[in-house]
């Protein structure tokens, strides 16, 4: 007769240890699940958050292109994130001359492209059209209650078919150059000259041509060169502008002579047919300053002489430039 074996009984410290193990076990699994979901929400946030890089600007191009209409300009907000949708999406949707636009009031209409929930403070007045979203980018159609009419922009008139320059102590005329070399300072130094510009007696600083600075917020502006010489006045006059109520422009400095803060006043007066209808006067500090001059009898000339002149009492580093219009 086979006799029944006694089973093997784990001892009891090991048995313990088993169901030690369990309830750690169980325990884990209970909290871990919160754990995993507060580290897929932390990684959302993170992601969410996070600026897009260089390629994914190229996501918005096509709902970009089909949005905007003609003379719309395109912003960015945050305005750090310009230069990578510029880089991205090319100057036929962010020319130079809106990207380095002086201000907002001409446009019609914006489209504003959005990330991380910002906006644009340029567009507060502006009214939203339409909007669409596209993964991390938010674009909306922006449209301005009240856009300006400008009758004639300076800045696009800087050529010898509309103006000449001149300075007045002593007395010459600057030579119109198209194909001047094109002088760049470099970090810290002065904005591009351009190849096409009138060049006065003094050396390369004294010019009038159409560049680009930053201003000392470090924002780009379209405008004409305009630094004063040692004496007397530097004058770019325009012909046959026709005009409408004002005068209106900026004026700033090179964003590197603006913020040291000791140049002297560099004064801009305006005068239409001879007379003096204004006048501007920049200290640093004063950053891309507006102005804005009413033409009184001359509003609505079909076509007047419009004479810019520029001075200082101290010439030395004044890189000025201003722009203008009349609306």
């Amino acid at each position: 007769m086979i006799s029944a074996q006694p089973r093997e009984t784990a001892p009891a410290g090991e048995a313990a240890s088993a169901r030690g193990r369990r309830r750690a076990l169980g325990l884990l699994t209970v909290l871990g699940l919160p754990a995993l979901g507060l580290g897929e929400l932390g990684a959302h946030l993170y992601f969410s958050q996070r600026a897009p890089d260089f390629d994914a600007w190229r996501e918005v191009k096509a709902p970009l292109t089909a949005m905007k209409q003609p003379g719309d300009l395109v912003v960015v907000a945050p305005g750090w994130a310009d230069p990578a949708a510029r880089r991205a999406l090319g100057d036929e949707l962010m020319p130079l001359r809106d990207a380095a636009r002086p201000d907002e009031s001409r446009y019609v209409a914006a489209v504003e492209i959005s990330v991380l929930g910002q906006r644009a403070e340029e567009l507060a007045g502006f009214r939203e059209e339409a909007r669409q979203e596209h993964g991390r980018f938010l674009l909306r159609r922006l449209v301005n209650p009240s856009p300006a009419r400008v009758v004639y922009d300076f800045v696009d008139n800087v050529a010898p078919a509309s103006a000449d320059v001149r300075v007045t102590d002593p007395p010459a005329a600057c030579r119109w150059n198209p194909r001047a070399p094109i002088v760049a300072g470099g970090l810290g130094g002065n904005p591009t000259f351009p190849a096409e510009r009138f060049e006065c007696p003094g050396g390369p600083f004294f010019n009038v041509g159409v560049t680009v600075i930053a201003d000392e917020e470090f924002r780009p502006r379209r405008c004409i060169w305009s630094h004063p010489p040692r004496d007397g006045e530097i004058v770019t006059r325009f012909h046959g502008v026709p005009l409408g109520s004002v005068i209106r422009g900026h004026a700033g400095m090179y964003w590197i002579i603006e913020r040291e803060r000791r140049g002297a006043p560099v004064t801009l007066s305006v005068r239409v047919n001879g007379e003096t209808v204004g006048e501007a006067t920049h200290a640093d500090g004063d950053g891309w300053a507006a102005f804005e001059l009413p033409l009184a009898a001359h509003a609505g000339a079909a076509a007047a002489e419009v004479e810019f002149a520029v001075r200082s009492a101290d010439y030395t580093h004044r890189h000025y430039c201003f722009e203008a219009d009349t609306r």
